[in-house]
């Protein structure tokens, strides 16, 4: 029988970690999460490689940049010639499943079946493509393009059903299962069920000093046409509903007795604006698109943690793999997060980066963030002076020794990243 452990990736969608209590919000209710936080090593500095849905799916997958995979904007399709992380963990007799929302089978964007060849190496997947725009009558596939499984009630509820039928199945299995659980809750537009968006029944949820009370969400696809307090409204609510999914599956692995045999790790894509300076959505640079929730609980620990050690999607590869007992390839672009996750590993720093339709240089403290796909500097703040990004502080001279560090880190990481692509993508075929 193989001991290596198993492993629960609950991938939340648009979930920054401004909106949870955990990482420090006042209003919002999500009891589960912060019991397995009790559990689990909190990253408090974790940043998203790429700030939007399709990105951020394919470095989780492969373990390199945008740049470097061609997957720089929603509706592309994962590269063929990249060996997933579902690969890797096929080689060392893992069991790899996935559910929900993949956002990576190319164009069209729509709630749809997504073909075998598409799905990355995933052994068992059910799941569908993207864009459930009504919660209430998501369709889910398996392996019948036409058979289309409507998805009952809440597809946050649903989705956890077929999840906690999953891990049963496992749990008979010899062999240790990669298990991704990929919802699409709390992406807007939102609707959550109504007992939870009355715990939001409040005219003041937007309260923060970067937080626009005039915004106004409009969205005439998704039939959304409401101002920022509502917009949080259903967001927050949409969160607490996940939170007692989340709760309901943690519950399923300890009852069948699995706890202390598996890695589980909760995350996010990307964030959510909320009106922050005006703003609602993704693929932007501030903190509440950037800074995403990591938990991550090692088999049978019980005792939580926090640190501050700047992490990026890039390391969840490494990561995954090391717990896996494979090979931790050297020319990966990430590092693995054992040590931190069992602190054995010294509190440093590090700059990580992340690409869109900017660059961005974070550090435990700092981040600049260019003007556009250049290595213009646009801004730089003090993240922990000035945790809503009211003060640039480009033009402050205190501030030049930081700034150079920084634009030199990003300056080498494009030149080895995205020039070296660029130009290997360029060379003709031999």
């Amino acid at each position: 029988m193989n001991s290596s452990p198993n492993i629960l990736f609950l991938l939340a969608d648009q979930l920054g970690a401004r909106w949870l209590p955990v990482y420090g919000h006042s209003v919002v209710s999500t009891p589960q999460l912060e019991r397995f936080a009790r559990q689990s090593t909190v990253f408090e500095r974790a940043i998203t490689t790429a700030p939007v849905c399709t990105p951020y799916r394919g470095c989780l997958l492969s373990g390199l940049y945008p740049s470097q995979t061609s997957l720089l904007e929603n509706g592309q399709a994962f590269p063929t010639d990249v060996k997933s992380l579902a690969r890797h963990l096929n080689e060392r007799g893992y069991a790899t499943h996935y559910l929900g929302k993949w956002h990576l089978s190319g164009a069209p964007q729509e709630n749809r079946w997504v073909p075998p060849q598409s799905r990355a190496g995933f052994q068992n997947f059910i799941g569908w493509e993207s864009h459930h725009v009504d919660h209430y009558s998501g369709l889910i596939w398996k392996d019948n393009p036409e058979n289309a499984i409507h998805m009952p009630g809440h597809e946050t509820d649903a989705l956890t059903d077929l999840a906690i039928r999953q891990l049963e199945k496992c749990a008979r299995a010899d062999a240790p299962f990669f298990l991704t659980l990929s919802y699409q809750a709390p992406h807007p537009p939102c609707a959550p069920p109504e007992a939870y968006a009355q715990l939001y029944d409040n005219p003041a949820l937007a309260t923060e000093p970067n937080a626009d009370p005039s915004a106004w969400f409009k969205h005439e696809a998704w039939r959304a046409d409401y101002d920022v307090e509502r917009f949080r409204q259903l967001y927050f609510a949409e969160i607490s509903h996940l939170d007692a999914a989340i709760g309901r599956l943690l519950s399923a692995l300890e009852r069948l007795g699995m706890c202390d045999n598996t890695l589980v790790v909760f995350t996010s894509d990307h964030g959510e604006m909320a009106g922050a300076h005006g703003l609602f959505g993704k693929g932007m640079m501030y903190e509440e698109a950037l800074h995403v929730p990591l938990l991550i609980r090692a088999p049978a620990q019980s005792v939580g943690s926090r640190t501050n050690f700047p992490v990026s999607t890039i390391d969840f590869m490494p990561t995954l793999l090391d717990y896996a007992g494979g090979q931790i390839e050297p020319d990966f672009e990430g590092i693995s997060l054992r040590p931190h996750i069992e602190e054995q590993s010294a509190e440093v720093d590090r700059i990580v980066i992340s690409e869109y339709h900017n660059f961005c240089a974070t550090s435990r403290q700092w981040k600049l963030v260019t003007d556009g796909r250049t290595l213009a500097v646009d801004s730089l703040y003090d993240i922990a002076e000035d945790p809503y990004e009211l003060n640039n502080r480009l033009e402050d001279p205190a501030c030049a020794s930081i700034q150079e560090e920084l634009s030199r880190t990003l300056a080498r990481w494009h030149d080895r990243v995205v020039l070296e692509s660029a130009k290997a993508k360029a060379l003709p075929a031999h």
